[in-house]
């Protein structure tokens, strides 16, 4: 297994935290796992937090992407879209974080699933606030083939970290633009 283990800078830590305090202050998503607010809210704010970790990456690594939306709360229920482009292929990226120590599968909900399938699926793990792990990637098509559990989270597909394929394969294919 090879993790990129990367370390939240100030500017990603901030706009994560701005971004998850709208949703606070304006009752924004859908709290659908039945958590605490706080917790739902730190959710939120790991997930953008290892969204805009992945997006550094990216861009350090010299890959073109598209990621206009990223910052841009969305007031409905639920956020419509890729949480990254690559521009050359146009394929959509959608980042999954792990939160919790014990936590060890990359998960989608189904109904997130059966709503729009995004060409590659990120696994993240995040559990300190500040030091983000990306475990691998898996294609959307792949993770179609998966069963779908409950983990505690309602149904959804899902694959072990360990067991998707290494970012830098990833990052390598997108360097020589060649469609993932």
């Amino acid at each position: 297994m090879n993790i990129k283990q990367i370390q939240a800078n100030n500017d990603e830590i901030e706009a994560a935290r701005k971004y998850s305090t709208i949703y606070d202050e304006r009752d924004y998503g859908e709290n659908v796992l039945g958590v605490s607010h706080s917790e739902f809210i730190r959710f939120i704010f790991v997930g953008k937090l290892t969204e805009l970790v992945v997006k550094r990456h990216f861009e350090d690594s010299g890959i073109d992407i598209n990621t206009a939306n990223m910052l841009i709360p969305a007031a409905g229920n639920h956020r419509i879209g890729a949480d990254i482009i690559l521009n050359y292929s146009n394929q959509e990226i959608d980042v999954k974080a792990a939160n919790q120590s014990f936590h060890s599968r990359l998960l989608v909900r189904e109904d997130q699933f059966k709503a729009h399938i995004h060409d590659i699926y990120i696994g993240t793990k995040c559990i300190d606030e500040l030091n983000v792990d990306i475990y691998g990637y898996i294609k959307g098509i792949d993770l179609k083939k998966s069963t779908v559990e409950d983990f505690g989270y309602g149904p959804c597909r899902h694959i072990a970290l360990k067991k998707l394929l290494p970012m830098s394969q990833l990052i390598a294919k997108a360097k020589a633009k060649i469609n993932i």
